[in-house]
This record gives structure tokens, C-alpha cells and sequence, in this order.
């Protein structure tokens, strides 16, 4: 693969603030609104047919044989958060402020805007998928996105990290519940501060499926109960784009 610095040298000159917002966009994960019709749906939507640096991928080790991860990264624990079902996923976030995370690139500081989950994952590794995918949304002052995934996999032992969450899961599109407190400083620990994780420049996986996002795909699976991934699937449902082809 070629080397980050090359890459990100290229694609954060070129790249654009993103739209992040897709709740205007009638979109799902099946049917004449599914992903492959995502292009023709209301809005300006064209890149998610036409695009070359799309999201998600299938990793695999023929093109991704380096670890890379960003210049500094910290999580905090989170307090005070709002829980929103928006029909599509189940989002994190705090309507006063940022949420505690932050991410170095180069000379770009990002700063977590929202956290939230697919099932099953969105990106593969060697073709393989696992039960979820968590993706935690950095975003810059001028609007340039970095997203870190994480990958879940059902097993006989809880998260801690996810407990909160799935206890407070809103039912129903729309609603929301509060959230008091989130140790989000575990998910920095479980995957090992980042040191077996792939990076490549992608897109967001929703309408209007934007370029110059920078991904971070962590390699190092996390557990989560067969009763909270039940839990989880139960209100968001199938929610993931299938994988795109690759042209770097």
C-alpha cells in the first residue's frame, strides 16, 4: 500500500467540507431505496454511483500490508449525551458541545462530532464481516471528516463500553434518551491506541456519500453479548452499504 503521508498529502488538499447531515435524504439499505439507487435519489447524490474513492471496503491483505494510525489521538469519558434513533442507526451525540475525543493529522486537528453503529459491519477483511461496526466521526473546523471503525463480534462476555448504550436504546424513530455517562476512554484502550489499524482516503457510507474522508479501520475485534448485539439489530435492523470497488 502506499505510504499515508503520500495519500493524505493528496487527498486533504484536494477535499471539500463534507455533508454530514442526511436526514432530508429518503434512503435505505433495501429496495428502490436502497444503496443501488442511492444516485438517483433526491438531493445531489451522483458520487455514491460515480465516486473512486468510496465507502465501505473489503481489506485485504494484497493491497493493506502496513499499519498506520494518526499523528495523536485521545478519548475521554463522555458525559450528559444524547441517544438518537434517526431510522437509520442509533447516533451519539451532545447538542452543547463536542463530544471528549480528538484526532491529529498532519496539521489538521479533528474533534468527535458523533458516534454510531451498523450491523453487520460495513468494511470486511479478507471478505469476512463481523456482527457490527461502530464508526466514530471526527470532523475539522472547516469540515473535513475522519472516521475511526470498530469492529464487534458476538461472544459470551459483555461491553462495557456498549452497556449504556444499549440500555438506553430509543425505540422509535425520532426519539431519544439521555445518556449520563459513556466510558468512551475504553474503546482507545480495547484497540490498542490505534497500532493495528489500516487507513485509506474513502467516502461517507450513507447519501450523500461524500469523498476526502480519511478511514481508520481497526483490525482488533471487539466482544459484544449475543442480548446487546440482539438488542442492537433489533431497532436499527439491516443497515449496512455493500463494499465498493477499489482504484488506488
Amino acid at each position: 500500500m502506499k505510504s499515508f503521508s503520500i495519500l493524505t498529502s493528496i487527498f486533504l488538499v484536494l477535499i471539500s467540507p463534507i455533508l454530514i447531515h442526511t436526514a432530508d435524504i429518503d434512503f435505505s439499505y433495501t429496495g428502490k431505496t436502497g444503496p443501488i439507487y442511492w444516485a438517483d435519489l433526491k438531493g445531489s447524490n451522483e458520487i455514491c454511483r460515480t465516486g473512486k474513492q468510496q465507502s465501505p471496503i473489503d481489506i485485504t491483505h494484497e493491497k493493506f500490508n502496513t499499519f498506520s494510525k494518526p499523528d495523536s489521538v485521545t478519548f475521554d469519558d463522555a458525559k450528559n449525551v444524547e441517544i438518537v434513533n434517526d431510522g437509520h442507526t442509533v447516533q451519539v451525540s451532545n447538542k452543547e458541545q463536542i463530544l471528549p475525543a480528538t484526532m491529529k493529522i498532519g496539521n489538521e486537528d479533528y474533534e468527535l462530532a458523533q458516534f454510531h453503529f451498523h450491523t453487520p459491519s460495513e468494511h470486511l477483511i479478507n471478505e469476512e464481516y463481523f456482527d457490527v461496526e461502530a464508526h466514530f466521526v471526527f470532523q475539522t473546523k472547516a469540515g473535513n471528516l475522519s472516521v475511526i471503525g470498530v469492529f464487534y463480534d458476538v461472544s459470551d462476555e459483555q461491553n462495557d463500553f456498549l452497556k449504556p448504550i444499549v440500555d438506553n436504546l430509543p425505540l422509535k424513530k425520532n426519539d431519544s434518551h439521555l445518556i449520563d455517562f459513556i466510558k468512551l476512554s475504553k474503546v482507545l484502550q480495547d484497540i490498542d491506541y490505534m497500532n493495528q489499524t489500516y487507513t485509506y482516503p474513502g467516502s461517507l457510507t450513507t447519501p450523500p456519500c461524500g469523498e476526502g474522508v480519511v478511514w481508520w479501520v481497526n483490525t482488533i475485534v471487539q466482544p459484544i453479548s449475543l442480548s446487546q448485539y440482539r438488542q442492537l439489530r433489533h431497532v436499527m435492523g439491516f443497515n449496512s452499504r455493500f463494499t465498493q470497488d477499489i482504484y488506488f
